[in-house]
């Protein structure tokens, strides 16, 4: 199971460590001496939003008759003048269409988002006693849900562990210390210098507890007829007691009679919960103090059941960590157990912390926020998954409304609450159909899932128009999501409510519903028009984003390949021609799609769906981990390797973590290793073959095709637990030298399994039931390629090659996994990205280097374009070559430009490199400069260049702006480095280094005269 350490390295926000229990939680990070606790609640995050005022909850109804400042007549008038054949004008986003106001980018753009209110803050200020610690880790456990630090000086240790309790809105930091002074203070606090309308107070209750009362107006209050919105957070110290100095920025608590164990006890209270916060508040806590060890052995039952449910194996363990930690940041944000279900897991999950953002932590209604709940259904954890249920239903009155209103027709309007934007509401009642045929629960099927499928039909049935000259049904106005322009049939809303009409006509068929409604419902969807399509000079037979759109249309999303994934009526056992056009949509798809949090793991989804293992496999790393992924293994739409297209023109902006590449990165995964969306199971069914795809090198010299397109490694050993399939059974799977060795699958509902034969034709394959000790045969039958054979609920079945013997690590689902060695504690996991950039899991006291000398010489993505840096000189000082000889390549690679040229190779400066003008590059003299070799860390940083007195280096560059890249630092002595640049300040390392310390330094450089000293 996966831990993350950052180990003697700081941590900042933008790496911080996630913790929840579902709707409260905190990022937790360490930096400038202090441990930051972030922390928030969704009852306080989101009750900003006007929805929550009570001038709207005491009867204000929102207005659905007008959108965009328009009726729907105008707005369908307005689309039919919009319309114009692709080939003889420019397409505008729908935005333009629709507003007055251009949506083109601009110069100073402001940002477009509000972060919502924080919860608060804790901060841990360990003493002096522990100032220029000996070491110091910060570390995120994802089996147990805790981080925990640790510092060391001379003998003195202080560790704080900290969890979010499961049964309880509870923030549990336990410490031990070798001597009660070593924690110093602690804090309380809101960053009100960014929320200036938010009024709090900072009170101490009694020796041991601490508490501040945060109020603020939602937006659009009646602030004459309604008290603000008030919360509580308060804090006990148990082990301990403390005097806080409370000002009108925080409450600084000055620890004293501090033991060797301390608990730190904080807790959100909510007039939501409430209407006297301190009282609630206080009884919490007081129950808390005699709980600790009670709410800690819970959440440790919580997590162990959690990650019993299933879990995944893979040769490659980057992406087996990012699995295992995005699955967990999805369960601590997802709003399960919270009472604000309409914000369930919002765009930034809990990890929205600063102003100003880009988008703010809504719930969004495309893609960006189905890709979060994506994988909760094979990753096998529909408790989970009902989050999103609870949510959308939550809305389905007031797109009850907007039908009514503003298009004059029964149901739920399709597009709520984007007027014109139809995939929406077929796109959500997927995840319902998923939830029903995942679990086979009957009830919930009858009484949530298909009323809603029954009202969206209905709403559809109104509003689709039929050509009786085609003999086929319309969607007119439409939008493509956020792509544009008004157009007619986009393909992804076709998929959507073809979907939909299919799977209510099914609901309606095993609840035994009214004929009429089912036979009505098919013929609409056999009638729906056709995916449009196109032929691409390019690419060949593609499908098109909507029937106006060229065929080469920038993309926004990816969303025309809606009809692979996650419809899946198009997948690799499609016929020859459909497959095919598939195939060539999404490589038009993959190379025209706006780099983003929304497109990596949808592309490679689609791939693995049509059994394209490598390209998924390379499209989550090229499109996706190499572009986005932060060091706690969380994904944000700025890195120093990219950033994101839409935050070019604005003003700086905070990106905190996105929830879409979270549920994305693990939905990619389970893609490759099993897919039933069918109804047929099959695992293994795209795991990659480690080979490079042919489309890739046509037309390629060989020295430039192993550079674009890298081939990626071969899954041979593989394997998974617990996934689970379409039907309710549970499956666990191993592959072994290339071949599957055994199938695993427990029923949870009975039924017959239909298994894709995983073994050669020849194989005879056995089943067995697994009752303990007992082995029962199974009969089966084959089926047009398949194993087929009936289940009994709770049934555990094994399927293996009569030629093998019974697989002795057979583990029954929901049984303990063995304990292993935790993955990261041995150092952070680096990948090398197809830009050549390093890509890190976890930290050390190097990476920090490593990425500064990446940065500084290898390309990153600007949006879509990938950008090529100039490293004009790459100076190594030190012994002379003949004394040392080394493979630069192995230190720090050459950079490739864009398009294959080889960059600058390393230049060896040793004492006796004196300047000459036709060098144009030495020292003015070799006089007491000697060379040293210490053997270590590593190739760059092994030997230098020093001496007793000042030493001149002169390079002769061209009058310009540079950027000088310093590595110093000394593994056997104590040093400081200083520069004098003629015309710039004295510039020195920010601290003395200590043996074994390295400082990697960008330092500014305007060159007025030609020479450089």
């Amino acid at each position: 199971m996966t831990t993350v350490t950052f180990d003697n390295a700081p941590s900042g926000w933008n790496e911080a460590f996630p913790l929840g229990n579902g709707h409260f939680g905190g990022m937790i990070y360490y930096e400038e001496r202090r441990l930051t606790i972030a922390l928030n609640h969704y009852e306080v995050y989101y009750r900003k939003l006007h929805r929550y005022s009570k001038k709207y909850m005491h009867g204000e109804e929102p207005d659905y008759s007008v959108q965009y400042g328009r009726t729907f007549e105008q707005l369908k008038q307005r689309a039919e003048e919009m319309y114009r054949d692709p080939g003889e004008g420019p397409l505008f986003l729908y935005g333009d269409a629709l507003s007055a106001n251009s949506m083109y980018r601009k110069y100073g753009k402001p940002h477009g988002g509000t972060s919502h209110y924080p919860t608060g803050e804790i901060h841990l200020h360990p003493s002096l006693e522990l100032d220029e610690p000996d070491s110091y880790s910060l570390q995120l456990d994802v089996k147990k849900a805790a981080v925990q630090l640790r510092i060391e000086k001379e003998g003195k240790k202080l560790d704080a562990s900290t969890i979010v309790a499961q049964d309880s809105d509870v923030v549990v930091t336990e410490i031990r210390q070798t001597s009660g002074s070593l924690l110093h203070s602690i804090a309380l606090s809101i960053p009100a210098r960014r929320y200036v309308d938010m009024n709090v107070t900072y009170r101490q209750h009694d020796e041991s507890t601490f508490y501040y009362v945060g109020s603020f107006y939602p937006d659009g209050e009646d602030k004459e007829r309604y008290r603000p919105f008030s919360f509580i957070v308060m804090l006990r110290l148990v082990g301990a007691k403390g005097n806080a100095e409370c000002s009108s920025d925080c409450a600084l608590i000055q620890l004293r009679d501090a033991g060797e164990r301390v608990t730190v006890l904080t807790t959100v209270v909510t007039e939501e919960q409430a209407d006297d916060l301190l009282h609630a508040a206080l009884h919490r806590l007081n129950k808390s103090v005699t709980r600790v060890a009670d709410m800690t052995a819970n959440h440790l039952d919580h997590w162990r059941s959690f990650w019993r449910r299933s879990s995944v194996t893979l040769p490659d363990k980057l992406l087996e960590d990012l699995w295992h930690i995005n699955l967990y940041a999805i369960a601590c944000c997802s709003g399960k157990g919270g009472t604000m279900r309409e914000q369930a897991c919002g765009l930034n999950g809990l990890w929205d912390i600063k102003q100003p953002t880009k988008w703010g932590s809504m719930w969004y209604w495309d893609v960006n926020i189905q890709a979060a709940f994506w994988p909760l259904y094979t990753a096998n954890h529909l408790e989970v998954a009902e989050a999103f249920n609870d949510g959308l239903l939550s809305y389905a009155d007031n797109a009850g409304k907007m039908a009514k209103q503003f298009y004059g027709l029964d149901g739920v309007a399709g597009d709520y609450p984007h007027a014109l934007y139809f995939s929406i509401w077929p796109w959500c009642a997927q995840f319902l159909w998923d939830y029903y045929r995942y679990s086979m629960d009957a009830d919930f099927l009858r009484e949530k899932a298909y009323p809603l499928f029954q009202r969206i039909a209905r709403f559809f049935e109104g509003y689709l128009q039929y050509d009786a000259g085609k003999g086929q049904y319309d969607v007119f106005p439409d939008i493509s999501p956020e792509q544009g322009p008004l157009t007619r049939n986009s393909t992804c809303t076709l998929a959507s409510v073809k979907y939909l009409l299919r799977i209510a006509a099914e609901a309606n068929e095993r609840l035994g519903e009214a004929a009429e409604d089912r036979r009505k419902w098919q013929e609409i969807a056999e009638r729906l028009a056709p995916y449009p399509e196109a032929a691409s000079a390019r690419y060949g037979e593609v499908l098109l984003d909507s029937e106006w759109a060229p065929a080469d249309l920038h993309l926004r999303h990816p969303s025309l390949l809606m009809p692979i994934y996650p419809v899946g009526e198009i997948d690799r056992h499609s016929e020859a021609p459909l497959r095919q056009r598939a195939e060539n949509t999404l490589r038009y798809a993959e190379e025209n799609t706006e780099f983003g949090m929304f497109q990596f793991g949808w592309l490679s989804c689609a791939a693995s769906r049509l059994g394209k293992g490598d390209a998924a496999l390379r499209l989550l790393y090229e499109q996706g981990i190499d572009l986005s992924l932060r060091c706690n293994g969380l994904f944000a739409e700025e890195t120093e390797r990219w950033m994101n297209y839409c935050n070019i023109t604005n003003e700086p902006l905070y990106h905190p973590h996105m929830m879409e590449a979270s549920g994305e990165i693990v939905a990619a995964v389970n893609e490759m290793l099993l897919q039933s969306y069918g109804g047929v199971i099959e695992v293994f069914p795209a795991v990659p073959k480690g080979e490079t795809e042919r489309e890739r090198t046509v037309g390629l010299y060989d020295h430039l095709a192993g550079e674009k397109a890298r081939a990626y490694g071969k899954w041979s050993n593989c394997a998974f637990r617990g996934l689970l399939a379409v039907g309710g059974f549970e499956v666990s799977a191993k592959m072994q030298d290339g071949r599957t060795a055994w199938i695993g699958i427990r029923s949870l509902a009975g039924g017959e399994v239909v298994l894709r034969n995983p073994f050669a034709a020849e194989v005879d394959a056995a089943v067995v039931r697994l009752d303990g000790a007992l082995r029962t045969a199974v009969e089966h039958v084959r089926r047009d390629g398949c194993l087929c054979f009936d289940t009994v609920r709770g049934g555990e079945y094994i399927v293996y090659s009569r030629a093998d013997a019974m697989p002795p690590e057979w583990l029954p689902t929901g049984a303990d996994a063995k304990e292993g060695a935790a993955s990261g504690t041995c150092g952070p996991r680096v990948h090398e990205a197809h830009t050549r950039r390093r890509v890190f899991l976890g930290k050390d006291r190097d990476t920090d280097h490593f990425r500064l000398l990446d940065h500084f010489t290898f390309d990153y993505y600007a949006g879509n374009s990938r950008e090529s840096r100039l490293a004009a000189y790459r100076l190594d000082f030190g012994v002379k070559p003949e004394l040392l000889v080394k493979d630069y390549n192995l230190a720090l690679p050459r950079q490739i430009h864009v398009e294959g040229v080889l960059g600058q190779a390393f230049r060896k400066i040793s004492p006796e490199s004196v300047f000459t003008p036709f060098g144009g590059i030495g020292w003015d003299s070799a006089d007491k400069i000697t060379a040293m070799d210490r053997g270590g860390p590593d190739l760059l940083r092994r030997d230098f260049v020093g001496g007793t007195d000042d030493a001149a280096f002169i390079v002769e560059l061209p009058k310009g702006r540079y950027d000088l890249l310093i590595v110093s630092g000394d593994s056997a002595a104590p040093s400081c480095t200083m520069l004098e640049i003629p015309g710039q300040p004295l510039w020195k390392t920010e601290k003395a280094l200590k043996a074994g310390e390295y400082a990697t330094d960008i330092i500014p450089l305007t060159r007025r005269k030609r020479t450089a000293t």
